[in-house]
């Protein structure tokens, strides 16, 4: 049943990211971008709002933390790598790079906080309190993002576009009423599959002898970041940085300061204790990773004529991107399976 449904919603998730652009081309760029937002995460909300019925709240934590580490890591050193065979140095606006470095340091900082408090102070009190920040910072993190979304479109978009972008442009292949009709349909089928696919959970966890961890932060950002790995690679090798850093950075910045205080508010309306509490390993990976990417993002400046500031990329920081994630990944693929053996339970 797990795999029957973890094959079958990845096409599912292609399919919706295709209509939702195709519906976003025809509604305006405010609307569109708000589309985006919303349905370009549809699958990681499903699968978020279906393990908090289930009660499954360390995979939840697990796929929003997944989701994070698998844009930044895997689906930009993809992108990096696959563009670097047909091009030795490619460019992007480094102005609008660190934007979305500034907001990934913000999730740090928003998720390290609360889990560095939790386990100082090893009180129930407390982790009443915890839920309540986490519940309140999490309206304050959706207003971050809304401001960002603002800030994309409206007064700061040429921050986020190429020197060449609006050239040409691709019309939409669907209708907007027949795209909207599949994006409603499609939604309701992924939202069947994503509860199935959850409700299978425990007996593929004992059956293949793997752990929680390894199925929400390794397995399942594979399903819904399918659609941005094969978008960030294909406009990265036709020199398209800037767009497949938004597609790939961009998809991070919606999981931490979107995505993750959605499920936070979800689990209030459920009366589910789902707080910004991850865990201290799986803050630290984050840390590492986003500092990492800030690093490689802040190579290589140069200013062009008009002042702005352009970032280089290569394809051997792709390779470290690709590298340090199956790292990770053979962490997990390796932790038992047991409750004594989890990492999030150590500390």
């Amino acid at each position: 049943v797990f795999g029957a449904n973890f094959v079958a919603i990845i096409p599912l998730a292609w399919l919706i990211g295709k209509a939702t652009e195709d519906v976003a081309a025809k509604v305006g760029e405010t609307m569109g971008g708000l589309l985006n937002a919303t349905f370009g995460n549809i699958v990681e909300m499903l699968l978020c709002i279906a393990g908090i019925r289930n009660n499954q709240i360390l995979v939840v934590q697990c796929t929003l933390l997944g989701s994070i580490l698998s844009n930044l890591l895997l689906v930009m050193g993809c992108a990096f790598l696959a563009g670097g065979m047909f091009y030795a140095i490619q460019e992007f606006n480094q102005s609008g790079a660190a934007i979305q470095s500034s907001l990934m340091a913000l999730s740090v900082f928003a998720i390290g906080l609360p889990t560095i408090y939790s386990n100082v102070l090893h009180q129930e009190v407390e982790q009443q309190h915890m839920v309540e920040v986490s519940r309140w910072a999490s309206v304050f993190l959706l207003s971050i993002y809304g401001a960002y979304l603002v800030f994309q479109l409206k007064t700061h978009s040429d921050l986020f576009q190429d020197d060449g972008e609006g050239e040409e442009e691709e019309q939409p292949d669907l209708s907007p009423a027949t795209a909207a009709v599949l994006l409603a349909a499609l939604t309701v089928i992924t939202s069947f599959s994503t509860d199935y696919l959850i409700d299978a959970l425990e007996s593929t966890v004992e059956t293949w002898k793997i752990s929680k961890e390894f199925v929400g932060i390794i397995l399942l950002p594979i399903i819904g970041n399918a659609a941005e790995h094969y978008t960030a690679i294909t406009v990265a090798m036709k020199n398209k940085m800037d767009l497949s850093l938004g597609v790939a950075a961009g998809s991070s910045c919606q999981m931490a300061l979107l995505v993750t205080p959605f499920t936070v508010l979800v689990g209030w309306y459920y009366g589910t204790d789902m707080t910004l509490n991850f865990h201290m390993f799986q803050v630290a990976v984050l840390f590492f990773a986003v500092f990492l990417v800030t690093t490689i993002l802040g190579t290589g400046r140069c200013e062009k004529e008009g002042g702005s500031l352009i970032g280089k990329t290569n394809w051997f920081q792709g390779y470290v991107l690709l590298v340090t994630y199956f790292v990770l990944g053979l962490i997990y693929f390796f932790e038992g399976s047991g409750h004594r053996e989890s990492l999030a339970n150590s500390f």
